[in-house]
């Protein structure tokens, strides 16, 4: 089913969302959910036709036994450490199971391409959240609480499952191989990065489910964790001063611009198909130029303080951004989301807006696989290449 490069791909997912609970029973098993997402996702790539339509029946099938198996197997274990929000675990567990059903009894005659990118979506959304949120609750007190007999009858559950060696070879390949490699995509960005990234993003649901709108915030978010990093590493004079000075004068500056540059491609898309808030939404962008000004010439006077603050308001002032002001275009555009991303193609293709390969990474990697752009540009270096949006 997997081969070497499935393989780094579902050790980046693993060792940089830190998805291990230390129940090697439980971690089994949400490796293999891992599996069955990294496999759909690389079969969506390149299938088309039938290939679409085996593919996805057989990642539904899979998904279904995984659920019936593994909320089988943990919630037994839950029960056995008496663990208080056992009813509301099971609840969870069979609102998936049902969602999984009601997919598999529709009736997908012809786009299973679709079909397939939203079982992914679905996957992705329970894998960060659930496994990330619920599940690194309990770990824990399962742990130090968990009988032997418990343990026998997970590992006896186990030992009868249809999926067995392909489990225990990719926890061995995973968790004990001498091989630790991962994939370029968490190189590029940054494990480190990454997962600080997905912690705001899912901790604040910050997904208005406008892609290009989701991709930029993803990318704002990456410049904020990178900035704030270098903030501190100069605090620490873990580099050269100098140098660093010019690293973090860099990043934020880079940072301001990027900013700019969302702010007019969310002002072109409301202007463009007549958002109603516009006017209002452009006056809170307004206000917060005068925070980034402010920030730049702080940046250029190496004010540490001042920057600190600031820094710490723009995350603020995102983030509430985001998750209030924001979510409401999607309730404006949600039954014009293809027209939308045709619009943000047509921009692209004309410089408009730039479209950086490792802002689509973080994109597929935590939100969705949806491909909006036409043209990608490789991630920047410095603030020296400038963007499209002015």
């Amino acid at each position: 089913m997997l081969n070497n490069q499935s393989v780094q791909k579902i050790r980046g997912i693993w060792k940089t969302f830190d998805l291990a609970l230390g129940i090697p029973e439980i971690d089994k098993q949400h490796l293999w959910l891992i599996a069955i997402l990294v496999d759909l996702e690389e079969k969506l790539e390149g299938g088309n036709g039938a290939k679409l339509q085996e593919s996805f029946s057989s990642a539904l099938t899979k998904t279904l036994d995984y659920t019936l198996e593994h909320f089988a197997l943990e919630e037994k274990l839950l029960e056995s450490i008496n663990f208080d929000k056992l009813g509301q675990h099971r609840l969870q567990h069979s609102r998936f199971i049902m969602a999984l059903r009601r997919r598999a009894r529709e009736n997908v005659t012809e786009d299973f391409r679709q079909a397939g990118l939203d079982l992914l979506k679905n996957l992705k959304k329970w894998l960060f959240r659930h496994i990330l949120g619920e599940d690194k609750a309990y770990a824990e007190a399962a742990k130090d609480m968990m009988s032997l007999e418990t343990q026998e009858w997970m590992q006896n559950r186990l030992e009868h499952s249809p999926y067995r060696d392909e489990i225990e070879v990719l926890y061995s390949l995973v968790v004990h191989s001498e091989e630790q490699e991962i994939s370029a995509e968490f190189k590029n960005v940054g494990e480190d990065n990454l997962k600080a990234i997905s912690e705001l993003w899912y901790r604040y649901r910050l997904r208005t489910g406008i892609a290009i709108v989701d991709m930029q915030h993803l990318w704002l978010l990456q410049l904020l964790v990178k900035t704030d990093k270098l903030y501190k590493q100069k605090l620490r004079q873990e580099i050269n001063n100098n140098s660093l000075s010019r690293q973090l004068k860099n990043a934020i500056t880079e940072t301001i611009e990027y900013i700019r540059e969302h702010f007019n491609t969310e002002e072109a898309i409301m202007h463009h198909f007549h958002f109603i808030g516009e006017k209002n939404h452009i006056k809170q962008h307004e206000s917060f130029n005068m925070l980034i000004n402010d920030l730049a010439e702080r940046s250029e006077k190496e004010e540490m303080e001042a920057i600190s603050l600031l820094l710490q308001d723009l995350k603020e002032w995102l983030i509430s951004h985001i998750a209030i002001e924001d979510k409401k275009l999607f309730y404006f555009f949600r039954s014009r989301l293809g027209d939308v991303n045709d619009f943000v193609r047509q921009m692209n293709q004309e410089g408009k807006i730039h479209i950086w390969k490792d802002a689509v990474t973080i994109y597929k990697l935590l939100v969705d696989y949806e491909d909006i752009s036409m043209n990608q540009h490789p991630r920047p270096h410095s603030h020296s290449h400038g963007t499209g949006v002015r």
